[in-house]
This record gives structure tokens, C-alpha cells and sequence, in this order.
């Protein structure tokens, strides 16, 4: 009897998973509230207006041919009777993989939740998209990847806007190598966009923010200073470490059973057991594997275990330039941070062409980093 895999979320890891799933024999059934697959490495891009709408997201059905794509939210999920329950039924499974991913989490700082932009979604990028076209002053809160891509891409398709970089450590992109962060740094400079690093939002509000050394800064506040996961709110008997559910090297939660995590929801390790970092590229692969390996164990067969690598970044900065590390080679000179917004739409379409093959790619055509948008 084909088993039945259900996946819960469609973000990378969940596509992955359910491609996967589906290339081993199983039909499968994918579960996500808004039922489109987000582009998240796109969505500063998108937001900046320095790249089609499109680029945010595409919808399941049109990635995942054969597979069942159900716009429903994932309430509860019954063990014993192996079940998701979701906002309008439950759907029963052989094998659950659940991929939901991680919530943009501001802090409880006063005015920001009223008054501040998020970027972690399609939708929040579209948004923050028609508000940026009529914006003369934008203060991005973090700098991390996220905080910097879209300070690279607006002040790449805007020269007349002000933007103010700000970051509570000492430099930006401070989970990355420091030639990265240091090349970053200079391209958005010459650019005119102002950086501040070592300061912490105390206060936003309509008209800008206020830091911890009393600066006002004026324009729309936009934080970007990280999300989280919650693996307690569908798996609240699951072990979690900052968040993020437990998993062994075959993707499993607990151990044992027909129950896998994968993606941003997860804390999946790499070679010497280290924590990996919550990116497209491990969550590509932890899908995979927990889709694989679901199918594995619904037919009764021992799971595969794999260990997961992170070999690297590409962070494009608009304008045709990116920067970027693979492997020890290091791509932060100004040649090769020319070069590295062409690896990341190759890495972009090979996700595309592995989710859905070649329909994928011609139907949802992206438009590439290194060009101006048409």
C-alpha cells in the first residue's frame, strides 16, 4: 500500500520534504496556511522594488505538480491517531513532517509593533514595497542579512532616499566572516547609506526611532533584527534548544516513529555535532531527508542518517554586486563580489528546477540579481 505523507509547512525544507517524499513512491499532501512557497532570500529585494512582485513567492501548485497542496492551518496533531487537525478537518498520515518555520519576533520595545516594519514574509515585502515608493528617510533595526540585503537593494534602486543602518553589536553582519562584513560595509557606504553599529532601539514611533544613546533618527523604521522558532506551539512535548525542535541525524523528533522535523523549526547538526545555522541552503537539505526518510519508516524500513553541511553564503547588495563565501574561498574583493549575485540566481534556480522541474523554472521566471528589473 503507497503510504501517505503529510508535510506541514511550504517553505524550503517543506517543498523538499514533499518533493522528496513523492520522488520515493508516497503521495503525499502538503498543509500550509496561505498555500505559496516564499522566496525569503527575495524578499528584500522585492521590497526595495529593485525586483518583480513575483519574486516574493509561487504559489504550491504551481511547484509541486502531483503532489496535494491543501491551504489549511495546522492546529494540533493527534499521535495516537496519527493526524493533523487542521482549521476545517484532520487529515490522517503514515508519516508527518513538520516544516512551519520561524516568526518574525520584534521585541517588546515601545511603539515598534505599532509603528515598525517586519520583513520575514511575501506579504510583508509587498507591503513594505508600496510604503518604501513614497519614503524619504528609512531606518533599518539590524544587520544581520536581512537588515543589509535590503539596505544594498534600496540604496542600489533609490539614491534619494536616506538610509540609516543601525546594529546593537559592534559591526554589521556580525554572524558572518568579517572580509564579508568589511566589503559589505564599503559598498553600502559609497552609497551614501549611514551605518551605526554598538546602539539598541529604545523607542519607535511615526516619525523614526530613538536609540540608547539618546540619537533620534527620523524615517520609516523597519526592523529586521531576527525571528525565531517556536517548536512548542504543534510539538509541545518535543525538546527544544532556543526554540527549536530536537532532531537526530536521520531528521526524527524523539528518536523514533513516524514523526520528523526539518527546516527553521529545527536544530539540525552538522559535522561535530554543531548547531547549524537557520538558512534556505540546511533547510533544503534537512527537507529532503526527512522526506526520504519518512517514507522509509511509514513502510517499515530503518531510516537514513546524513549529516547536514553549511558550505557557505551569497548575500547580494543590488547594483550587481553581492558578497559572498563558499567553502574557504571568499568572495569579497570587488571582482568577485561582482561575480556572486550570478551564484545566487543559479543557486535560485536549482531550487526551482529540483522542486519542479523545468515547468518550475519557465513559469516562475526570476529576474536575475546582477540586472535591473524590467
Amino acid at each position: 500500500m503507497t503510504p501517505h505523507i503529510v508535510v506541514i509547512g511550504g517553505g524550503y525544507a517543506g517543498v523538499m520534504a514533499a518533493r522528496s517524499a513523492a520522488d520515493h513512491g508516497a503521495d503525499v499532501t502538503i498543509v500550509d496556511a496561505v498555500g505559496n512557497h516564499e522566496f525569503l532570500p527575495r524578499l528584500a529585494t522585492v521590497a526595495a522594488g529593485a525586483g518583480p512582485v513575483d519574486d516574493a513567492d509561487a504559489p504550491l501548485t504551481e511547484l509541486l505538480h502531483g503532489i496535494s497542496v491543501m491551504p489549511e492551518t495546522a492546529t494540533a496533531i493527534d499521535h495516537h491517531g496519527r493526524a493533523v487537525k487542521t482549521t476545517n478537518g484532520a487529515l490522517t498520515y503514515d508519516a508527518l513532517v513538520v516544516s512551519v518555520g520561524a516568526s518574525s519576533t520584534p521585541p517588546p520595545i515601545p511603539g515598534l509593533a505599532e509603528w515598525g516594519w517586519t520583513l520575514k514574509s511575501a506579504e510583508d515585502a509587498r507591503r513594505l514595497r508600496d510604503h518604501l515608493r513614497g519614503a524619504e528617510r528609512v531606518v533599518i533595526v539590524g544587520a544581520g542579512s536581512t537588515g543589509t540585503q535590503l539596505a544594498g537593494e534600496l540604496s542600489a534602486q533609490r539614491r534619494d532616499v536616506v538610509i540609516t543602518l543601525t546594529e546593537m553589536t559592534d559591526r554589521i553582519l556580525p554572524s558572518l566572516p568579517r572580509a564579508l562584513a568589511h566589503r559589505a560595509q564599503q559598498i553600502l557606504r559609497s552609497r551614501g547609506v549611514v551605518i551605526r553599529t554598538g546602539r539598541a532601539l529604545r523607542e519607535a514611533g511615526p516619525g523614526g526611532a530613538v536609540f540608547d544613546d539618546e540619537e533620534e533618527v527620523a524615517g520609516t523604521v523597519v526592523w529586521t533584527g531576527g525571528f525565531m522558532a517556536d517548536g512548542t506551539e504543534l510539538l509541545p512535548e518535543a525538546v527544544t534548544l532556543d526554540g527549536r525542535v530536537v532532531v537526530d541525524r536521520c531528521g526524527q523528533v524523539g528518536g523514533h516513529g513516524p514523526l520528523f522535523a526539518a527546516g527553521d523549526i529545527a536544530a539540525h547538526r552538522g559535522a561535530g555535532g554543531r548547531v547549524l545555522p537557520q538558512t534556505a541552503q540546511v533547510a533544503v537539505q534537512a527537507g529532503a531527508l526527512a522526506g526520504e526518510n519518512a517514507v522509509r519508516v511509514a513502510e517499515g524500513r530503518a531510516p537514513r542518517r546524513k549529516t547536514l553541511r553549511h558550505i557557505g553564503w551569497v548575500l547580494p547588495l543590488g547594483g550587481g554586486h553581492a558578497v559572498g563565501q563558499v567553502g574557504p574561498v571568499s568572495l569579497a574583493d570587488p571582482l568577485t563580489s561582482r561575480l556572486a549575485p550570478l551564484l545566487h540566481d543559479v543557486i535560485d534556480l536549482r531550487h526551482l528546477f529540483t522542486v519542479g522541474g523545468l515547468p518550475a523554472v519557465v513559469g516562475h521566471r526570476q529576474q536575475p540579481l546582477g540586472w535591473p528589473p524590467a
